[in-house]
């Protein structure tokens, strides 16, 4: 039974409660970042758990869930916003144990049953398909409680959408409180704690925060709208051109919107490290061939290996609109790449990364990364040399000088060019996979009304997950995602809220082509 505070008790207080709760929720009153209480001869452990705190509170966001693990000894820390506090029955499905006066509950909403999950399997072995960012989160995110899981990616892993040398962690947001932007601010703070619990040395990720330039008219009005919301300036804030150049450490003619959190990171060394725990095995060069379900169990095949599995999770982006289940899904392929320049004397000053029309990243190991294309609809993931000409061009519109700099000589170095994978409204497919044909016949009524009542539990495929259709958002909104799936899996408070959660379900699609049949007729 988790425990609750109304508000953020001192140090002491948490300390005590993670004892005997394994999950500890704040509910915090306002829109502002707690002050930390401690005794007036702290321990040990209460400055260390200060310490910790001030690190992870940087990322505080009141869109959403703040899940900080690893800060209290054996107990997640939930910290939630106001309007979430009285909604505890969305994450947690045993009632809490109240340490103060109780935040009063809303009555729990009817969900319709193509929403509904299944009931957990809380598996002992998982397949996971696919070795990129997805699909090593998502076995991370397992394996950390105690399930075994196999890896089977088609290549090698991070080699495909998620294998170019720089990206920039950041959230692209809508200053609006839309699905998406609560799911990236949710994702970016899960995300940038991940970095810094996996890779502290950062000798792989890094920079001195992402600044997102007033490149045209749309984003000045997003920007500034964005700047304006005082209770994330710690998160983000917009800067004039003179401030933004100070930031940067070269010269803009532009300000922005800062997120000093930001970073660069090496995707590969992040899906290594994710990959890295002795519950995960990683099968390499093995292309799913079949999946067959037993009646108690998958069976998986491979050129090389044959495997079982109590569940299958498919993290496949652009693959899975080749691979069934997923085929019949709405998912859109965008190719994209990126370029990569030799450092020099001008662009060594360069400390934050900017992003504007394109990106460029701070120098790494003597390199820049900077780009990025995007070709819908193409499924090639060859290297081109017109895509070339348009990352340079994308350059010489974000930073001129800079341009001229690293452009200046030629050079032999090569980027990266995969195929990303989306989805028709822009927002992952996180959850369990319903059976698209039994569904039309449980749902056939839905064609000729969409607002039919029908509480017929959802026929769904036995123990089949996805997570998947992440897009160029992938660094931000996939680890969370795979937290969700595995909370999902395992029956274990979920980390997004039930919005965001159906906004996701895979469902979503069938359903809606069913409606659709009905209004083709």
């Amino acid at each position: 039974m988790p425990a609750a505070f109304n508000c953020f008790p001192s140090l002491l207080q948490l300390l005590i409660a993670a004892e005997s709760h394994r999950h500890v929720v704040i509910c915090l009153p306002d829109l502002s970042q707690p002050e930390l209480c401690l005794s007036e001869n702290p321990q040990e452990a209460e400055l260390r758990l200060a310490r910790l705190l001030r690190q992870k509170l940087s990322c505080l966001q009141f869109s959403g869930p703040n899940v900080l693990q690893n800060v209290l000894p054996n107990s997640h820390l939930w910290l939630l916003p106001p309007d979430i506090a009285p909604r505890l029955n969305e994450y947690f499905d045993e009632p809490v144990e109240w340490q103060t006066e109780a935040v009063p509950q809303l009555p729990e909403k009817t969900q319709k049953s193509w929403f509904i999950p299944p009931p957990p399997p809380k598996p002992e072995h998982v397949a996971v398909i696919g070795a990129g960012i997805a699909g090593a989160a998502t076995a991370r995110a397992l394996a950390e409680r105690g399930v075994k899981v196999s890896v089977l990616e088609a290549e090698k892993p991070a080699q495909a959408a998620s294998g170019n040398r720089q990206g920039l962690l950041y959230a692209k947001i809508s200053p609006h409180n839309t699905e998406q932007t609560e799911l990236l601010l949710c994702g970016y703070g899960h995300t940038r704690r991940l970095l810094e619990q996996l890779l502290p040395e950062k000798c792989s990720w890094g920079g001195n925060g992402v600044l997102h330039l007033n490149h045209n008219q749309a984003e000045i009005q997003r920007n500034t709208l964005l700047g304006q919301h005082i209770h994330h300036a710690h998160l983000y804030r917009g800067v004039s051109a003179e401030e933004a150049s100070s930031l940067a450490g070269i010269a803009l003619t532009e300000g922005g919107l800062f997120w000093p959190q930001g970073v660069w990171l090496n995707p590969p060394a992040f899906v290594d490290a994710l990959l890295t725990h002795p519950n995960i095995t990683v099968y390499s060069h093995c292309p799913l061939q079949n999946a067959h379900h037993n009646g108690k169990h998958w069976q998986l095949t491979s050129p090389h290996t044959t495997i079982e599995a109590d569940c299958i999770i498919y993290c496949t982006g652009a693959s899975g609109s080749r691979m069934p289940p997923l085929d019949s899904l709405p998912l859109r392929l965008i190719r994209g790449q990126t370029a990569l320049a030799p450092a020099t004397c001008l662009s060594e000053n360069l400390r934050t990364a900017l992003s504007g029309t394109g990106y460029i990243a701070p120098a790494w190991q003597g390199v820049h990364c900077y780009g990025a294309t995007f070709i819908q609809h193409c499924n090639s993931s060859k290297w081109r040399e017109a895509e070339e000409q348009a990352n340079q061009a994308m350059l010489r519109e974000l930073h001129p000088r800079l341009s001229d700099s690293l452009l200046s000589d030629r050079h032999s170095l090569q980027g990266h060019a995969a195929v990303r994978c989306d989805s028709s409204d822009h927002l992952p497919l996180v959850g369990a996979l319903g059976d698209s044909e039994a569904m039309r016949k449980v749902y056939a009524k839905l064609a000729l009304d969409r607002n039919y009542r029908i509480h017929t539990p959802c026929p769904y495929l036995p123990n089949v997950y996805v997570n998947t259709a992440h897009g160029t958002r992938g660094l931000a909104s996939a680890p969370v995602c795979a937290e969700s799936l595995a909370a999902e899996i395992l029956g274990l408070p979920n980390p997004l809220s039930r919005r965001i959660r159906e906004s996701l379900h895979p469902n979503r699609f069938i359903v809606r082509a069913i409606v659709r049949s009905g209004s083709q007729k």
